[in-house]
């Protein structure tokens, strides 16, 4: 949590848990996401910063219980710098839990942007496409042709932004999109998708998105 013996800002912090989110490493940043969720209870993107931690280090009840401690307002947040902050990481978690009321909430709040690009904090980082997120709360609510159409428009916009580690991301989650399915041609197209995204994966050093395409 600290530079050459400074502090970081909140900002920095971050640009921290991007990066480290990317290198599957978020469990060094779990006492740091805990400390300032209980510390900003006003600032939801911490607690749901935190469910994601959560998630991603196999902490599956933590991170229902994260989920369960947001205010119930039907994740109705306030479009200020803190939005995007909140809601995508919610809506990966939501979905990997398959909580189906929450995440059919989140997608009506979701889909209008869906051909837009996720950018955190005056772009400090950035996930790529909305609609990967989009995608994945469709997918969980078994729509799946809206999922499809979500994940198509998500892999082409990364591709033209160049957005490598949002590709890896998208494609991940379309192949268990596929998979779900299990349409004709679903398991072959699932396949191509892991194995181009565990490739990208592999050069890029991102070990959690490893483990989730085994």
């Amino acid at each position: 949590r600290e530079v050459v013996g400074r502090r970081l800002s909140p900002l920095e912090e971050l640009t921290v848990y991007a990066l480290r989110s990317y290198q599957g490493r978020l469990d060094e940043l779990l006492d740091i996401l805990r400390a300032n969720a209980e510390a900003q209870p006003h600032i939801p993107a911490w607690r749901a910063a935190l469910a994601r931690a959560y998630y991603d280090t196999d902490q599956l009840a933590e991170a229902r219980a994260q989920v369960d401690a947001l205010p119930v307002s039907g994740f109705d947040y306030p479009p200020n710098f803190q939005w995007t902050g909140t809601v995508v990481p919610l809506s990966e978690v939501v979905s990997d839990l398959q909580d189906r009321s929450a995440a059919a909430v989140l997608y009506e709040r979701m889909r209008p942007i869906a051909n837009q690009a996720e950018a955190f904090a005056l772009v400090i980082a950035s996930r790529g496409s909305y609609g990967q997120f989009c995608g994945m709360l469709a997918a969980c609510l078994g729509r799946w042709d809206d999922a499809e159409g979500h994940f198509t428009d998500a892999l082409a916009m990364n591709e033209r932004l160049g957005a490598r580690p949002a590709i890896v991301c998208t494609r991940r989650a379309w192949a268990s999109m596929l998979l779900d399915r299990n349409a004709p041609g679903d398991a072959a197209g699932a396949r191509e998708l892991i194995a181009a995204g565990r490739a990208e994966a592999a050069q890029l050093g991102m070990a959690r998105e490893l483990v989730r395409f085994d």
